[in-house]
């Protein structure tokens, strides 16, 4: 855990230094170009998120959403929701053969679950009118466990679960296909923090990610009848 927390303040400490650097500057080279374009310095936006990770070994699939603004047209920031897509069923001692007999395996199996909310700050590095390449930067918390049933008749016998606090840095492309929308790749890491070893030990892992974005003010406006592009 401490090699995490280290790498975590690190991080942290040369993303502040590089915001120091660039954004203030950026943004008031960007503010100086829209008030002469009377482009919009705020837009909202909304994606869609499949990732694929790792738990116990096995592939897991991610879903979720994020929803937010574009500041200055180089930094996203908002709120997303992530949840355990794919059922991650395993064999495990039942709670009475622990009890009784720790070397004993009853016919049990567990479902793996975890869901977590969180911020997400995703500065573009890159941009031209098609291509995007971005470093989205995601924290926040939820809860991780097993529900654990008889493997013969679906009986529910135990529920296990923790909290955990997640950070989760990676490096992804965006290519806009028409107005309307956009696909995304990349890849990150996760890095879990909680108190329970076998919820850190199986949520910090490497992530791969598939994304549709919607742009949807431009969605907006082609419905209300107004044509206006958005670089």
């Amino acid at each position: 855990m401490f090699k995490f927390f280290t790498f975590f303040i690190c991080f942290c400490i040369f993303l502040l230094i590089f915001l120091k650097k660039n954004v203030l500057a950026q943004e008031q080279n960007n503010t100086k170009i829209n008030e002469k374009t009377n482009e919009k310095n705020v837009q909202f936006i909304f994606k869609l998120d499949n990732r694929f990770s790792f738990a116990r070994d096995q592939m897991i699939s991610i879903y979720g959403f994020r929803t937010g603004l574009r500041l200055f047209k180089r930094h996203e920031i908002g709120l997303g929701l992530n949840w355990l897509g794919s059922n991650n069923v395993y064999a495990v001692p039942s709670p009475s053969d622990i009890t009784n007999n720790p070397n004993a395996t009853q016919k049990a199996q567990g479902t793996f679950f975890y869901k977590y909310v969180g911020g997400f700050y995703e500065p573009i590095l890159y941009k031209t009118n098609k291509w995007a390449i971005n470093l989205p930067l995601q924290f926040g918390g939820g809860k991780a466990g097993i529900v654990i049933n008889n493997a013969e008749t679906g009986e529910f016998m135990e529920r296990r679960e923790a909290r955990y606090l997640i950070f989760e840095p990676a490096l992804s492309a965006e290519y806009k296909i028409s107005r309307f929308f956009g696909v995304g790749f990349g890849g990150g890491y996760r890095f879990a923090f909680s108190e329970q070893k076998i919820v850190y030990e199986n949520l910090t892992k490497p992530v791969f990610i598939i994304k549709i974005k919607l742009y949807l003010e431009n969605i907006y406006f082609a419905v209300v009848g107004k044509k206006e592009k958005i670089k």
